[in-house]
């Protein structure tokens, strides 16, 4: 695996929804740092800034650091986890997508499900389930138990998916490539004038 390819298995397998940008940060900070004057404003936002040879032309380069995921709006009785999105999803790409529910103890797996075939009404089988009757799995057994484990309503949630090279050797397969590639580009720009 080149440079590039690391730099972006690290930032995509960084979570970074909406909000919650830390680990992200966390990965740009390090590989910014030794290349350019580092600033963080009170939005989370990095700005690096590195003087050139002359006025002009200034060049300003912007790329987004957070992704699309979710968040637990509540947990039901049973201990599975309402979610509302953030960001734009289908709804017939998230039943069976594993995810992990960012914790103030720590991340709990879990799975996108939804009520099974076999109780559905034969007309309901043929449409798309809504994300709205959708829930995630964590193995909780009730609200008691998905509270002792650290969920809380406002938790975020990201896909469950690790960084990997497609059979071609030049695609990649990854979670939150939009605007992580836009980030690597930006480090490689200042790696290629340092």
């Amino acid at each position: 695996m080149d440079r590039t390819e690391s730099l972006l298995k690290a930032l995509t397998e960084a979570s970074g929804v909406p909000g919650y940008e830390e680990e992200v940060r966390r990965v740009l900070r390090g590989v910014l740092e030794p290349l350019a004057q580092i600033e963080q404003d009170r939005l989370g936002s990095l700005i690096a800034r590195r003087p050139g040879q002359s006025e002009r032309p200034r060049v300003a380069l912007a790329a987004h650091m957070d992704e699309i995921g979710f968040m637990v709006r509540s947990i039901t009785k049973e201990g599975c986890l309402k979610f509302v999105p953030l960001g734009g999803w289908w709804d017939q790409v998230l039943l069976g997508q594993r995810v992990i529910v960012k914790t103030h103890q720590g991340d709990i797996p879990g799975i996108i499900g939804a009520k099974p075939p076999h109780v559905l009404k034969q007309e309901e089988r043929a449409k798309v389930v809504p994300k709205e009757e959708m829930y995630i799995d964590i193995g909780a057994t009730s609200k008691a138990e998905a509270e002792a484990a650290g969920v809380r309503s406002g938790d975020p949630v990201v896909p469950a998916s690790a960084f990997a090279v497609m059979a071609s050797g030049r695609a990649y397969l990854a979670k939150a490539l939009d605007d992580r590639v836009g980030c690597a580009l930006m480090v490689e720009t200042l790696q290629a004038l340092a």
